[in-house]
């Protein structure tokens, strides 16, 4: 049993931090990012989440590939973005239709 709360405080990635982790997941996963691309997922790191951001790599690779190029853009990561809602986006969703489920 605790005997005491724990409580550790947490604090949001700054923009560089949010940019520097996207570029070690990219390297992980073998992706080539244009520096728009880059750029872009960095703000919807900070303003979405991280983890919607990371997530948005995989899709834009594919539609990168498909359109014959290795690198991904700011474009596709636009276009995969309109496909794909963070969870912000998802919770705005449901509340605004919420009474259509629930009937």
């Amino acid at each position: 049993m605790l005997d005491r709360l724990i409580i550790i405080r947490t604090k949001p990635y700054t923009a560089d931090e949010v940019r520097e982790i996207i570029k070690i997941r990219a390297r992980e996963e073998k992706v080539s990012l244009a520096n728009d691309a880059l750029e872009e997922l960095t703000k919807i790191g900070t303003e979405e989440s991280l983890r919607y951001a990371i997530q948005l790599l995989a899709p834009a690779q594919l539609r990168a590939q498909e359109i014959g190029r290795k690198e991904i853009t700011k474009e596709d990561i636009e276009y995969v973005k309109r496909l794909f809602l963070s969870v912000r986006e998802s919770v705005q969703y449901v509340k605004e239709y919420e009474n259509y489920f629930l009937r």
